[in-house]
């Protein structure tokens, strides 16, 4: 931003300004601008070790993706609908495949499919493809025994063709439709769940025994205590340590590790709640906000390399 922006560097941002204004969708605009800005800007050399470090995360990050789609397809769709199981040398090849056509369908759709979202809200739009439906049915199936598995396939209907449907109207229509990616997203995550809660109630099956899957109530663990001495015994052991989850396992390293993660993440909450009143009292001007975030997004992480060090070499002598 500094590149593009600043005084110093106006002769050096040219050719990229000008890469920029090309591009006519104002969206994509500013989904270009900082690449095309870095191409500019790094020299050769750093550019190239810059393109292997975001290659070497394309290929994690894909990895990982085919990984999880291709088994979530065979684990969770093709497994609960065959009557009888997989053999081992079956399941893999079945695994194989799913991921097989995970990437080739991400190959297709990523050639042809043209992106004139902002990236914000084509995630929400294309997370709402799995999470809709799934989201509904993990934690329907999960806190509610009413759930059954015609509401669980209703909302994985309803929920999934919602989303795609409303990433084919914005695709022919762009602005002209009215409700962007996380407005679609919404709407076929909430009739997922009203069609999982529907269905589940006319399905009429007997209440599913949650404790049981969970090994609660009367088929968890029997405490070997009464409740008033476990109560008591908390009430006389409260302390940071038991809050953060100190026990004999851990050594004076481990106990500065845990109790640092413990109070960087109280700090930030902290400001976080302070700073929410704050600002519905008094709005904080721009200036505010640059002098904040300059502090908290790049001088604070000098200090955090340096407590990172430190407790590194605190935790290997422990």
């Amino acid at each position: 931003m500094t590149f593009l922006n600043h005084s110093d560097f106006i002769a050096a941002a040219a050719p990229a300004h000008d890469a920029i204004a090309s591009i006519h969708n104002p969206k994509i605009q500013v989904q270009m601008a900082i690449p095309i800005a870095v191409a500019y800007m790094l020299p050769a050399g750093i550019k190239g070790m810059f393109c292997v470090v975001l290659l070497m995360g394309v290929f994690g990050g894909d990895s990982s993706h085919l990984h999880s789609w291709g088994s979530i397809l065979v684990q969770d769709v093709l497994v609960p609908l065959r009557k009888k199981p997989f053999g081992t040398r079956q399941h893999i090849r079945a695994l194989r495949l799913s991921i097989i056509g995970v990437a080739a369908f991400a190959f297709l759709f990523g050639s042809l499919f043209r992106q004139t979202e902002y990236i914000l809200m084509w995630w929400a739009i294309t997370g709402s493809v799995f999470m809709s439906g799934a989201g509904t049915v993990i934690i329907g199936g999960l806190y509610w025994k009413k759930g059954t598995s015609a509401g669980a396939w209703a909302a994985m209907i309803t929920g999934s063709p919602l989303s795609v449907s409303g990433i084919l109207v914005r695709f022919v229509y762009g602005e002209k439709f009215p409700l962007n990616g996380v407005w679609i997203s919404f709407i076929a995550t909430m009739s997922a769940i009203a069609i999982y809660v529907i269905v589940s109630l006319l399905s009429k099956k007997p209440d599913f025994d949650i404790d049981h899957m969970l090994h609660r109530g009367e088929h968890g663990w029997r405490w070997p205590f009464s409740g008033s001495e476990i109560l008591s015994s908390l009430k006389r052991k409260l302390t940071w340590g038991t809050i953060i989850g100190f026990d004999e396992n851990f050594s004076l390293g481990d106990k500065w590790i845990a109790g640092g993660l413990f109070g960087w993440s109280f700090l930030w909450f902290l400001v976080m709640a302070f700073g929410t009143i704050w600002n519905l009292a008094a709005p904080w001007p721009a200036q505010v906000w640059s002098t904040f975030w300059h502090i908290a997004g790049v001088g604070i992480h000098g200090i955090g390399i340096g407590c990172l060090v430190y407790l590194g070499r605190l935790a290997r002598h422990a």
